[in-house]
């Protein structure tokens, strides 16, 4: 039977950490994205963690730095390969760079790009927001022409969160494509 060793220093760090990271949380909901970000970095320089990792990547892309949020949402996958947020973010930077593309070529990669992320995030076990890949999914097929598919994944979406707004109008606009 192996012994874990507890290194206290470790755990201090983590604890420490997690408070900084909590605090980027509470300014974020605030509204001072600033303040989040900083308190974010204090949390990763402290200890790295995948939670981290995607708060400070949401916070950066918010300002349009959409490179930077998806190498963090890729540590975030590093460190936590069963963490769902940073597969699901990762796709949602993909879908913005490919709204942007001038080629159609690379925007359609960067599509399916994200198409594969969105289904990790799907299939990760530690996964609370499931909704939105789904969610993100049914756009892609709607975008697409494929209503039947679209109205099936906004419906999956509105069955993890019946609250979903966003999901909510996509579902009946899908409806209506259907009718």
């Amino acid at each position: 039977m192996s012994e874990t060793v507890l290194d206290l220093n470790e755990l201090s760090a983590h604890v420490e950490a997690e408070e900084f990271r909590v605090l980027g949380d509470a300014r974020f909901a605030s509204g001072d994205r600033e303040d989040a970000a900083a308190y974010y970095q204090m949390s990763l320089d402290l200890f790295p963690t995948a939670e981290a990792h995607v708060a400070l990547a949401w916070t950066i892309a918010e300002r349009g730095l959409i490179e930077p949020a998806m190498a963090h949402c890729r540590a975030a996958i590093a460190l936590a390969p069963d963490f769902g947020n940073a597969y699901n973010d990762l796709g949602v930077y993909l879908l913005r760079q490919s709204d942007v593309a001038d080629d159609k070529d690379v925007a359609q990669e960067l599509t399916r790009q994200a198409v594969g992320y969105f289904e990790q995030a799907i299939a990760c076990p530690r996964y609370d927001c499931r909704c939105y890949p789904f969610y993100h999914l049914g756009r892609i097929r709607e975008q697409g022409g494929h209503f039947s598919e679209a109205r099936d994944l906004y419906h999956q979406s509105l069955s993890l969160d019946p609250s979903f707004h966003a999901a909510r109008r996509a579902y009946r606009r899908a409806l209506s494509w259907l009718n």
